[in-house]
């Protein structure tokens, strides 16, 4: 079978493809225009965040048994139109777990002790020790959204095991089991979880139904001097409401790996992103260590060459 490679994975996927017979041609910059022009000649294509596989590319793929995504969501994929085709669409949801969970754990202390805004101003030659009283992440009630999930339960239990942290989780399956097992309280609620938490982090995937699932109206619920972290998808908070939250002083700070445009272009985003000792931010970086990307190529090869035999 011949496979295309439209982003970089890592080497060791490739070559377990490569083992199993198939033909992997790489083309890691590809454009859309090219995608679409090329895709009739390939029976599988793996992706990570940057393709965008339409239901015209799709359409387009003739040969097109799988596709591959080398990561956790599914949104840059038609999956709808997938189906229609009978074209197999698998990803990786396991292999980020503890990067994920790792960044977002880093988030949360860079925004409770300013750490970013720190350094800028001691490279600057500034001396502002007066400006950074913070607080430590053990003594605050942390609200995980989307707790039954890999991410946000790894989340919990880094928090709950390393840091002592009381832990609070809300999910919309059971997490009764889950929450026995890792320690951490389960409420019945989101709104609920945000009235509860010095600290909110989100972990669910993007779908219509979390598409601005923390709103104006979620943010009004959370403590005044509250803290966000979003490490999912950028459109399940509502950015607009998250700035003038911030811009008021009703959350003290936001810690964001993820945006509404990814690089961002609109005004309102870039000034997110550029409020100085109250947003740390980081360009979706979540899955980008070694680990998680060598987990990602080969979990993606493996279940390729199942699906292609």
């Amino acid at each position: 079978m011949k496979i295309l490679v439209c982003d970089s994975i890592d080497a060791e996927g490739i070559a377990k493809l490569k083992e199993a017979g198939h033909e992997v041609i790489e083309k890691t910059q590809i454009t859309y225009e090219e995608l679409k022009k090329e895709i009739e000649n390939f029976d599988a294509i793996i992706v990570r965040s940057r393709t965008k596989v339409t239901s015209e590319i799709i359409e387009k793929g003739k040969r097109l048994k799988a596709i591959a995504r080398a990561g956790v969501g599914l949104d840059n994929i038609d999956v709808e139109a997938a189906n229609k085709r009978g074209i197999k669409v698998i990803s990786t949801p396991a292999a980020p777990t503890t990067s994920v969970a790792e960044l977002t754990i880093g988030l949360m202390l860079s925004v409770l002790r300013k750490i970013p805004y720190a350094d800028k101003a001691m490279k600057e030659g500034k001396w502002i020790k007066k400006e950074l009283f913070g607080r430590e992440l053990g003594s605050l009630t942390v609200g995980v959204v989307g707790v039954g999930g890999r991410i946000g339960l790894e989340v919990a239990r880094i928090l709950k095991e390393g840091f002592k942290c009381k832990v609070i989780g809300y999910d919309v399956i059971d997490v009764t089991d889950k929450a026995e097992k890792i320690g951490f309280e389960p409420t019945k609620s989101l709104d609920e979880l945000l009235k509860k938490s010095d600290i909110v982090t989100i972990h669910v995937p993007y779908l219509p139904s979390t598409h601005h699932l923390i709103n104006e109206e979620k943010i009004n619920l959370m403590k005044d001097g509250a803290i966000l972290i979003n490490t999912s998808r950028g459109d399940i908070v509502d950015g607009k409401a998250l700035l003038k939250a911030l811009k008021s002083g009703k959350l003290a700070g936001a810690g964001l790996d993820v945006f509404h445009k990814e690089p961002p272009e609109d005004e309102w985003e870039k000034e997110l992103i550029n409020l100085e000792g109250i947003t740390v931010c980081t360009c979706h970086i979540g899955a980008q260590t070694i680990e998680a990307q060598k987990q990602a190529s080969i979990m993606a090869a493996t279940q390729l060459i199942e699906i292609l035999k």
